[in-house]
């Protein structure tokens, strides 16, 4: 395996929902901007880049950005970054615009990883506050907050592979699956990619 392949699936491996982080070790602006151009580097449907990103850094607004959020968010992150689309770069009507600015967020998630800072996805349904707390205006659509920092916790590699959600060539219905349950992280070496598929 090459280095480049190494470093990728490390922090694809690596990467958790961090929910404790250090409050007062701010996160660089030097790397703020990698997490950035990570987002940027994500694909978008005809290469609208639709997304537009608010970056939450002061500690008043990190307070109402977790007052907006609700208590069951307010995690002790120092920063966040709210991910949105404006409108205006999107052609057509629907959902698309999501796809686009997730892929941009997922990046952003593998990133930080590579950087040694800790992430969190955070889902909300309070964008009427969020909104004036921001003044978002109504035509830059709103995705989701992520929130980004160091965080103390030991985080291992692993993976989540689950060869019962895998159909080679086609579907089968026929194939019983077990009741979905939450698959734990297993350990995966990295020098030796261990998801293979079955020779048929």
């Amino acid at each position: 395996m090459s280095d480049k392949e190494k470093y990728v699936f490390e922090a694809i491996f690596s990467r958790r929902s961090v929910r404790g982080f250090i409050e007062d070790k701010p996160v660089e602006k030097a790397k703020i901007t990698k997490l950035l151009e990570a987002a940027m580097a994500a694909p978008s449907a005809c290469n609208t880049q639709p997304w537009e990103f608010i970056v939450v850094t002061q500690k008043d607004k990190m307070a109402r950005l977790r007052n907006a959020l609700g208590e069951e968010n307010r995690y002790n992150a120092p920063m966040a970054i709210i991910t949105c689309a404006n409108a205006g770069y999107i052609p057509w009507e629907g959902s698309g615009w999501m796809i686009d600015c997730s892929a941009a967020v997922q990046n952003m998630l593998i990133a930080a990883t590579a950087l040694g800072l800790g992430s969190l996805w955070i889902g909300w349904n309070h964008e009427d506050i969020l909104r004036e707390a921001f003044e978002i205006p109504e035509h830059i659509k709103v995705l989701n907050i992520t929130y980004f920092g160091y965080t103390d916790k030991i985080i291992e590699s692993g993976t989540r592979y689950a060869e019962d959600a895998v159909f080679w060539e086609k579907y089968d219905p026929a194939r019983a699956r077990p009741a979905k349950k939450v698959v734990e992280y297993g350990p995966v070496k990295i020098n030796d990619l261990s998801v293979k598929a079955p020779t048929v």
